[in-house]
């Protein structure tokens, strides 16, 4: 038990300074990577295959048994035509090799070698597809090299057969799984894979989830364990929340000029708390279970652009009737000129805002925890593979409190802040002015703009 009350102690003390590099790969667990190198000879033309299988596809292809044979089944779904007449590829040597992957589980890579059995005549036009796992997302590549000209693809290959991936996040992964090109034999040999440019790993989780899969792994529940297991997934989550995104600057725009209370920013916390939780289960599922017929990495579009288009429904609800109460206050303002006119919070005094209502509420804790989190997921499959189903599923519950607790104390920050406001002369005055008046309706549009970005961002996952 030290030795693993040890290594969360350190996860936990390393925490702070080891989750900024986390988020560069929000669902690379999730990718299936795939490369092909077409070499054309005189003699023959040859296929190296090269399958980069992520940790989740990994536990899904375990699960499902499809581990054994797979060779066979890749080479089968490899075709290559010489002027649109199909050639036989003869598998000649094939490796499968399950190695260790993050949060205690495994990946997998499998490399295949294939040749025609027939020389490429001169000037013939060669066509070559990967059908393997059509759809999944990953870094996906054709190579030609030999005596082609005309090729539809270059020769050089930065990932040194998908061993690790250019560094620069800006670079969008190829998804390329066809070329063509000119039989040239009296063409020079290109030259082989570029390896120059390879340098970073494939994948990044949040600091931390190694110690936890360590924990689910062991399969015990010592007290101590289990609360500082708790404690370091409640970090996790909100560490998770402080990153770009995740409803924050959302939260304050609802609460700030609506009077929002101490209670609603709890409901709102709390209501995250159950959607992103259950969402993780749900989404766990479809990864164990119905992956074959919804690709889970495909659920994340779908359920970002759903949740920006809930924001935006949400804002553009405030910004009517926030505008409607300005107007109101406008006219109410007018028609008092005439006598003496007080702001306050009193029963004859009017208010520049609309209150906050228990659907608005909700909604926006729905839309807040709608996108489960990848590492959260990560944390659920390795308790599956573990056989620890029940912990993973309290650790997630956790790590969910952690991702709420963040959200509630921006909306308990943007409370109680306003009442420190109202409680100064100078400040109080402020809140007078146009300016101020306008600030519901603004905060309103700015909910509105950023469930846009949400949607459109998301959106572009569909690509």
């Amino acid at each position: 038990m030290r030795p693993l009350l040890l290594a969360l102690a350190l996860a936990l003390a390393g925490l702070p300074f080891g989750s900024g590099a986390a988020s560069a790969h929000p669902l690379g667990n999730f990718t299936v990577n795939r490369l092909s190198h077409v070499a054309v000879a005189a003699d023959a033309i040859r296929v190296r295959y090269v399958l980069d299988l992520a940790e989740i596809p990994t536990l899904q292809e375990r699960q499902a048994g499809r581990i054994d044979g797979i060779a066979e089944r890749l080479a089968a779904e490899l075709t290559l035509r010489l002027d649109g007449q199909p050639v036989p590829l003869a598998l000649r040597a094939a490796a499968v090799d399950q190695l260790p992957g993050q949060a205690g589980l495994g990946t997998l890579r499998v490399t295949l070698d294939l040749t025609t059995t027939v020389a490429p005549a001169d000037g013939a036009r060669l066509e070559y597809r990967d059908a393997t796992y059509a759809g999944r997302i990953g870094w996906h590549a054709v190579l030609v090299s030999g005596v082609v000209r005309d090729a539809s693809v270059g020769a050089g290959d930065p990932t040194d057969e998908l061993r690790s991936y250019p560094a620069d996040p800006s670079v969008a992964p190829p998804d390329i799984s066809a070329a063509t090109a000119t039989v040239d034999l009296t063409a020079g040999a290109s030259g082989g894979a570029d390896r120059s440019a390879a340098s970073t790993a494939r994948f990044g989780l949040d600091a931390g989830v190694d110690a936890l899969t360590a924990f689910l792994r062991s399969g015990r529940v010592e007290l101590g364990a289990l609360l500082a297991a708790l404690v370091v997934a409640t970090v996790l989550g909100g560490l998770h929340a402080l990153g770009p995104g995740h409803g924050k600057a959302m939260v304050a725009a609802y609460l700030v000029g609506a009077r929002g209370t101490a209670a609603q920013a709890l409901i709102l916390g709390g209501t995250v708390t159950l959607t992103h939780t259950i969402g993780v289960y749900v989404l766990g599922a479809f990864t164990l279970v119905a992956a074959q017929y919804v690709l889970p990495e495909r659920l994340y579009p779908v359920l970002g652009v759903l949740s920006g288009v809930l924001v935006v429904a949400i804002g553009l609800g405030l910004l009517r009737a926030r505008w409607r109460a300005a107007r109101i206050d406008a006219a109410r303002e007018a028609a008092q000129h005439v006598g003496p006119h007080v702001h306050g919070d009193g029963p004859d005094q009017h208010r520049h805002d609309a209150p906050v209502g228990p659907r608005g509420l909700l909604a926006l804790g729905v839309s807040g925890g709608l996108l489960p989190c990848p590492t959260a997921l990560v944390v659920l499959l390795a308790a599956v593979s573990f056989h620890n189903v029940a912990l993973g599923m309290l650790l997630v519950a956790a790590f969910s409190v952690g991702l709420a607790a963040v959200l509630t104390a921006c909306g308990l920050a943007v409370v109680w802040g306003g009442r420190l406001i109202a409680r100064n002369a100078a400040l109080a005055r402020a809140r007078g002015s146009v300016v101020a008046r306008m600030l519901p309706a603004l905060s309103a549009a700015a909910i509105t703009v950023a469930g846009a970005i949400i949607a459109i961002t998301a959106a572009r996952g569909f690509a």
